[in-house]
């Protein structure tokens, strides 16, 4: 079974950004502390924590991440990057922010754990925003697994740009892993739904949903196209796409111990336009790159065939 919601979009009370973002607009992080208003389970291992912070949220751009620390003594160390899932308003003013993770571990543990007026660590907003072309009129967002994080955000970005037409394509394990659509979307979005056991929505890959698509005409050259997700989730789509010229932008998921550049543990490979490869961070060259740049592990051996 296919899962679609379409729903008319309401306006907003305020003027839409422009189509593009300049990376210069963007301000530099800072290291605050925010009140936990909400840390709810909406499936058996994922959670929404919403976090009040009305510093740092009107910093925030569609696509950045912060760094949460996850604990009040030393272990785990190293906070845990986390896509901007929701800025949240009041009267008008953003005043807090969303992050959406699965419990996977120590830290994503230690997160389930905390409650409603416990007090967070983070380091924000990190990294790039999403680079909308003026031209583009409509959208296609592709999220595998928990790179559904950043989709809803990118998605009311759009929306507040006045982009009206917005696909999501969204793959996942199963019904475990499925993030249900009121919470992976805005209103006004049409959600594609699919999972590796059919559990929800139909069965089989994202790709599949994507390549329907462009043979009906719904994913063209010049149209926007966003993804997050595994690498051959990443790969895939990459590949999918280039077949019919049509270029996309790819927050990394690479492990971002500092957030910062300091670390220097989160590198990757990025074509550059002679030909060579270079190492980028993910944390201050990105996030985001143009998907069509980033090579992955066995791209080297398909170019040397």
């Amino acid at each position: 079974m296919e899962v679609e919601v379409e729903v008319e979009v309401l306006g907003f009370g305020y003027p839409p950004p422009p189509m593009s973002t300049p990376a210069q607009t963007l301000e530099p992080p800072v290291c605050m502390d925010g009140e936990i208003l909400a840390n709810r389970q909406i499936t058996p291992v994922t959670w929404i924590m919403t976090i009040h912070s009305p510093d740092a949220a009107p910093r925030m751009r569609a696509g950045q991440f912060v760094n949460l620390h996850t604990s009040r003594g030393i272990v785990p160390l190293l906070r845990r990057p986390m896509s901007i899932h929701k800025v949240i308003e009041h009267m008008g003013q953003a005043t807090g922010f969303c992050v959406l993770y699965d419990v996977i571990g120590p830290g994503t543990e230690n997160l389930a754990s905390m409650r409603k007026g416990d007090r967070i660590s983070f380091i924000g907003p990190l990294g790039n925003a999403i680079s909308v072309p003026e031209t583009a009129r409509r959208a296609v967002l592709i999220a595998g697994g928990v790179g559904i994080g950043p989709i809803k955000y990118v998605a009311e970005d759009l929306q507040r740009r006045g982009m009206r037409d917005i696909t999501l394509c969204y793959g996942s394990r199963d019904s475990d892993h499925s993030v249900p659509v009121k919470e992976a979307a805005p209103d006004g979005c049409r959600v594609l739904v699919c999972t590796d056991d059919g559990s929800v929505g139909r069965k089989g890959f994202v790709t599949e949903l994507v390549g329907e698509l462009i043979s009906g005409g719904r994913l063209t050259p010049g149209d926007y196209v966003f993804t997050c997700g595994p690498v051959p989730m990443f790969k895939a789509v990459r590949d999918l796409l280039g077949e019919h010229g049509i270029a996309a932008e790819a927050a990394t998921e690479e492990y971002m111990g500092c957030g910062f550049g300091v670390c220097f543990g989160c590198p990757l490979k990025q074509r550059q336009p002679d030909g060579s490869v270079e190492y980028k961070l993910c944390c201050v060259d990105g996030c985001i790159f143009p998907l069509e740049t980033l090579v992955f592990e066995g791209d080297e051996e398909d170019d040397a065939a």
